[in-house]
C-alpha cells in the first residue's frame, strides 16, 4: 500500500484509529495485518512529506513541529508547557531550551532523544 496524498493519510489515518478502538488484543490475524500495512504506509508518506532536517539545530526543530503539525507559536508553546515568550526567545536565539522541554518535545512529539541533543550543538 501507498499513500499518494494527504487526503489518503488522512483516510489511513481514521482506519488505524477505527482498528485501534478494538483493541490490539480484540484484532483478527487480518486486522492485525492491515494494521501493521496502514501503519507502514503511514511512516513512509510522512518521511517523504515532512522530512526531519539531517542535523537541524533546535530552531530548525521547532520550526518543523510548527510546520508539520499547522501550529503557530501559540499553539506549540501550549502543546509543550511553556509560555509564548519562551518559545519566541528560543526561537530568537536569545534563550536556551531547559531540559523540561526537551522532555516535553520528546514525549509529545515522540522525538528521538539523541536527535534533540545533538540539535543542541
Amino acid at each position: 500500500m501507498t499513500i499518494e496524498n494527504k487526503q489518503g493519510y488522512f483516510q489511513a489515518m481514521a482506519e488505524i484509529e477505527s482498528l485501534l478502538q478494538i483493541g490490539l488484543s480484540n484484532l483478527t490475524e487480518e486486522a492485525d495485518a492491515r494494521l501493521d500495512e496502514l501503519t507502514s504506509a503511514v511512516e513512509s508518506w510522512e518521511n517523504k512529506a515532512y522530512p526531519i532536517p539531517e542535523n537541524p539545530d533546535f530552531k530548525s526543530l521547532l520550526q518543523y513541529l510548527m510546520r508539520t503539525k499547522g501550529y503557530n507559536q501559540t499553539q506549540l508553546s501550549s502543546e509543550l508547557h511553556i509560555s509564548k515568550a519562551f518559545l519566541s526567545a528560543i526561537l530568537n536565539g536569545t534563550r536556551e531550551p531547559n531540559v523540561q522541554l526537551l522532555k516535553s518535545m520528546h514525549t509529545n512529539f515522540n522525538l528521538d532523544g539523541n536527535l534533540l541533543l545533538e540539535s543542541l550543538h
